[in-house]
């Protein structure tokens, strides 16, 4: 429980202990009318208003939908493909064949995302979601594969950024989110993200780069996390909301300044409160997008994601 939800969880297990005791009680009944009005009531007043940094609380939510959830909901017949052919295999991020829904279009797809897991020996054996070298090539090898079967690329993205190690360094972390980055620049299909929870620097940036990215909105995307910045900004983390408000991470502020191109409404109480409202948030414009862009030239794909992010800047500087 985050404890700006205190007050809103508290209500429920009021409500939920009436439950229990009410019976036939009409004196009872009425109390939880009352208590449920107060329940909506308070969930429209802390939701409305979170601020930067409950909002990236509210993305790291471990009841949170992952990319099982959303895989599962959205697609048939995903088969998924492993390693980096390099090195080997790296869980925190998944990828593989796939083809959506027939509600949805019914598109053959190559599906990739972030895997933070669903329990402790999941997220333990992914990382938690922070991906290496070998999982960012083999994330590379799918654009390629992408390219080669003429299929769109759909990216799911939930990081707290990319493994920090020295390991990771030293086997060329950086170059192989940057080789990450030019395959995605260049490649010839339909490139569609969507920022479903934490998007933390370099880990989240080389799954971002599409014609379209749509962020739900209590994800967030930010070249570094509110404790590190707090930290190297301020020599103290615990001015985390302070550095978060200065980073301009959340969705409607990246949508302000033309980062990302849709903010996807959540459920009032956050994904984690409502995961399959969330999920089908994202399904609907996920089958959207991927009808409108299917079929556009690639010529013409690549030009406009060249374009797209020359311009990024321009609003901030006017």
């Amino acid at each position: 429980m985050l404890e700006f939800e205190r007050p809103i969880k508290e209500l429920e297990e009021r409500i939920a202990g009436l439950h229990r005791l009410a019976g036939e009680s009409e004196g009872l009944q009425a109390e939880i009318s009352r208590l449920e009005e107060a329940l909506e009531a308070a969930k429209r007043r802390v939701y409305s208003n979170l601020s930067p940094y409950q909002r990236v609380q509210v993305a790291r939510h471990p009841a949170r939908p992952n990319l099982r959830a959303y895989r599962d909901a959205l697609t048939d017949d995903f088969y998924e493909l492993s390693g980096d052919r390099l090195h080997g295999e790296d869980a925190a991020v998944r990828g593989g064949f796939a083809r959506l829904k027939p509600s949805l279009g019914g598109h053959p797809i190559v599906l990739i995302g972030h895997d933070k897991g669903a329990d402790v020996k999941t997220r333990v054996a992914g990382n938690f979601g922070m991906a290496h070298p070998e999982g960012y090539r083999k994330v590379k090898r799918f654009y390629e594969l992408a390219a080669r079967f003429g299929l769109p690329i759909v990216l799911l993205v939930d990081t707290p950024g990319a493994f920090a190690g020295r390991q990771a360094e030293e086997r060329g972390q950086a170059w192989a989110i940057s080789d990450d980055l030019m395959a995605l620049s260049r490649a010839p299909v339909p490139v569609v993200s969507f920022v479903i929870g934490e998007g933390g620097s370099g880990g989240a940036l080389a799954m971002c780069l599409a014609d379209y990215v749509g962020m739900l909105e209590n994800s967030y995307l930010s070249v570094i996390a509110p404790e590190a910045c707090a930290s190297i900004i301020f020599r103290d983390p615990s001015r985390a909301a302070e550095a978060a408000e200065a980073l301009k991470l959340t969705a409607r502020d990246l949508k302000d300044h033309g980062i990302v191109d849709e903010v996807l409404p959540e459920p009032l109480g956050g994904a984690h409160n409502e995961p399959e409202d969330a999920i089908e948030t994202v399904g609907n414009a996920l089958g959207r997008v991927v009808s409108g862009l299917t079929g556009t030239d690639p010529e013409t794909l690549i030009a406009s994601r060249h374009d797209r992010y020359r311009r990024i800047g321009e609003r901030a500087i006017q």
